[in-house]
Parts: C-alpha cells; structure tokens; sequence
C-alpha cells in the first residue's frame, strides 16, 4: 500500500512525521511507500529552519523495512516562498504543482490522508 500525506499548513507540518512513523509502525498495514506533498509557501518557508527542517528530516529517515519516503513541494508554491530548494533538507524534491502531484499520485491508487 502507498500513502500521501497532504500538507498545507504549518500546524500540519508539525506533526505530519508523527503521523508517517505512526502509519509506518501498524502491523496490520503493508506500505511500500509514503509521500509527504506541501503545497504552501509559508509550509516551506517552515521546512527549511528549526523544528520544521527536524519533522521533515524525520519523513526522509523513517523509510526502511522495505518502505520507501519521499517529501516533494509544490513549484508553484516554491516560487512563493522565501526559501528556496537548496534551503531544504536533501532529499527533498520539487514536483511541478502540489495539486497535479496529489492527483497523479490518487490515480496511481496512493491512499489520500490530510493530516
């Protein structure tokens, strides 16, 4: 099973790894991966410094046992934002639009939770 968590909000930021390693840890579902989707400049601005850049250094990490983890923001929302890519933890990419993302990633039958 694959999962992407929408964020578009910074209190979402803040406990979005909690609920990947959450999602993660439950016997009772196989992931074979987990994307994180931003798709908002201030989200970005947050995911570059302090306790954002920790949660999204989490997501990248907790991959393992088999599951892969991604973090992709939005490009729209990138241009927006004070930050930039390189300002981002690695491993962090940028997809051509948060909504089309989201959309190709549903039609590829990835399960949708908004945290």
């Amino acid at each position: 099973m694959r999962t992407v968590f929408h964020v578009s909000t910074v209190d979402q930021l803040s406990y979005v790894d909690a609920k990947v390693r959450n999602l993660l840890a439950d016997d009772a579902v196989p992931v074979s991966a987990v994307a994180v989707v931003v798709d908002s400049g201030a989200v970005i601005d947050a995911a570059a410094d302090g306790d954002g850049r920790e949660r999204v250094e989490t997501v990248l990490a907790a991959g393992g046992d088999g599951a892969e983890t991604a973090f992709r923001v939005c490009a729209n929302a990138l241009r927006g934002a004070t930050a930039t890519l390189d300002d981002l933890p690695a491993g962090v990419e940028a997809a051509s639009s948060g909504v089309g993302e989201l959309t190709r990633l549903q039609h590829d039958g990835w399960a949708y939770v908004r945290p």
